[in-house]
């Protein structure tokens, strides 16, 4: 980039700004220093730029990767809240460190754990591969999940066994993990979106068959998006042992405060808070 080029040869005060009507002073002998002032704020700004970006990088600032995924993670129309975020943000006050949140889809979350953009997120379940570039950090916040089908009433006996599956098309969401057999089912027609509510508008409108989703953030939706009388959940459920952690990116800068993160999981834990969140989000269960 050329600065230069949009830098006038003079600065002049217009003759119709000075008292006498005489005056036109030419500052050519500061053309240099502008410049120079210039090109410090320049960089100054590209400084400031790169270390919004890699937020890690500002010690007690932690960056946290995350989805809008009501009830466990909303930012839209108020100040992050959730099940998951309320957590994160007991523990990272326990830890003595700040929250810097970059919201996008599922799989650009995983990205930025890959690279380090991110230090953290919370709610991701465990698998094998994953352990590559995440460390996760114990104990689980969510030990057990609950994996629910809804289809449009009057369907739902569709799906009472696993083999009923097969001959439906199920949406689920885009770089999600929810059940070691069904992910790892290859007859099974699955149809990804970017979100859970573009998954129940598809099924609102018979473009596919079934939504596989959490149980709490499927009621939670069905009664935000107003469907709570159209779509009813299937006998089939996956249930399993299949826990959700807060997870670090392992090229963090944060790795040091393993330790205290971990002591504020089982500190929350132990005394209450984190059933208490669960509580006010989840008061179904």
């Amino acid at each position: 980039m050329e600065q230069g080029n949009n830098i006038p040869n003079d600065i002049v005060i217009p003759q119709e700004l000075a008292d006498d009507g005489q005056v036109n002073i030419t500052l050519k002998p500061y053309r240099r220093l502008l410049l120079g002032l210039l090109t410090v704020g320049i960089l100054s700004a590209i400084c400031g730029l790169a270390t919004n970006v890699r937020g890690a990088e500002k010690g007690d600032v932690a960056v946290v990767a995350s989805t809008e995924s009501p009830p466990y993670r909303m930012f839209e129309g108020g100040p992050p809240r959730g099940v998951f975020i309320d957590i994160i943000e007991a523990v990272l006050r326990k830890a003595n460190l700040t929250s810097r949140y970059h919201v996008l889809p599922f799989k650009r979350c995983l990205t930025e754990l890959k690279t380090g953009e991110a230090d953290l997120f919370i709610g991701l379940f465990y698998r094998p591969e994953r352990e590559a570039y995440v460390i996760y950090l114990k104990p689980t916040i969510a030990p057990y999940v609950t994996k629910v089908f809804y289809l449009n009433k009057g369907r739902a006996r569709y799906i009472q066994k696993w083999e009923d599956l097969y001959q439906l098309r199920i949406g689920i969401r885009a770089g999600y993990k929810h059940h070691p057999d069904f992910d790892a089912d290859q007859r099974i027609q699955k149809f990804e979106v970017t979100t859970d509510e573009q998954n129940f508008h598809k099924l609102a409108l018979n473009r596919i068959d079934a939504v596989l989703i959490t149980e709490e953030t499927g009621v939670y939706l069905i009664g935000k998006l107003g469907y709570a009388e159209r779509f009813a959940p299937a006998p089939l459920r996956l249930e399993s042992d299949n826990p959700a952690y807060i997870v670090m990116s392992r090229k963090s800068r944060l790795k040091p405060h393993i330790p205290a993160l971990e002591t504020a999981i089982a500190a929350i834990a132990a005394n209450g808070t984190l059933e208490a969140i669960r509580q006010q989000y989840l008061r179904h269960r």
